[in-house]
């Protein structure tokens, strides 16, 4: 039993005739006769009889009939969407960004790829880098951005750009309109810091330790989940945060935060597009990786 045997069955059932049915399918009706015998020899019974009036099903012919054109309306639907998933057209992709990738990376993507692809539908999880890799390696996301260098031999990574970590306070803390504030007076101050696992605070602890300085040298007043909620930390006056120059930009364009100057600190890390190494990419996930090299990171 094959696909063209159940194509020649619905049409020949359809038209009622041999000569009819070949004639729809382009074949000779001797050809016909030879694809149906076959398949009847398959199925152990006869699907087609011949009357009076044409061709008609046998009882197991109708039953035949009925599933003969599930596959065919299924394999239509197939084709159709793998035509779809080779055009990425109609096609959900699903991402991954760590935390300031994630939140102020992907949007500008997504809006560039609905100006030029709006057939792929965009699903975007966000997390730590760590959790982002782990969304990797369950195959539960195609690609990632992520803000922590990994030397995974299982993941493919190309560097996308660099983002600046600063040193921020609030307006009117006493560090505004310093030249410079020192180690040893950060190490007094409350500090506000990232969780364990992120970008941002892999590299913020890699820069104290080059100082020696370890985490536990810190006055950690709190440990939060996102770079929104330290900014809003720090705005609340809670304590001093090291935070992504994306993430406050706006905030220090404003005056609303002030960034200071730790004498020899300064902390920069790559965004980096990771994919699982050995797989080919979706056509979807090819064009978007496209769009994300394109911006100005």
């Amino acid at each position: 039993m094959n696909i063209k045997q159940l194509e020649i069955f619905v049409t020949i059932a359809g038209t009622g005739s041999f000569s009819k049915g070949a004639e729809a399918a382009c074949i000779t009706q001797p050809t016909a006769s030879q694809h149906i015998a076959a398949l009847e020899e398959s199925c152990g019974v006869r699907l087609l009889d011949r009357t009076g009036r044409g061709v008609m099903t046998t009882e197991a012919g109708k039953i035949m009939l009925v599933h003969a054109r599930q596959v065919i309306k299924s394999l239509k639907e197939a084709q159709q969407a793998i035509l779809q998933f080779r055009q990425a057209d109609g096609v959900e992709l699903c991402v991954g960004g760590s935390t300031i990738p994630g939140t102020y990376v992907l949007p500008k993507v997504i809006a560039a790829l609905h100006a030029t692809d709006p057939g792929i539908r965009v699903k975007v999880e966000i997390g730590d880098s760590s959790e982002v890799l782990a969304k990797l390696n369950d195959e539960s996301i195609e690609m990632g951005i992520v803000g922590s260098a990994t030397d995974d031999k299982c993941f493919t990574t190309e560097t996308l750009g660099f983002d600046e970590i600063l040193p921020v306070v609030w307006k009117g803390h006493p560090w505004c309109g310093r030249d410079a504030v020192q180690l040893d007076e950060l190490i007094k101050e409350p500090i506000l810091m990232r969780e364990t696992g992120s970008g941002t605070s892999e590299s913020v602890t890699a820069a104290l330790r080059q100082h020696g300085i370890t985490p536990d040298d810190l006055t950690v007043c709190a440990t939060l989940p996102s770079s929104e909620s330290i900014k809003q930390a720090v705005l609340a006056e809670c304590g001093v945060a090291f935070i992504s120059e994306m993430a406050v930009r706006g905030e220090l364009q404003r005056g609303e935060l002030v960034s200071i100057h730790l004498p020899g600190i300064a902390i920069t890390r790559s965004f980096s597009l990771v994919h699982r190494k050995g797989r080919a990419l979706s056509p979807a996930a090819v064009v978007f990786a496209g769009a994300l090299r394109q911006l100005q990171l």
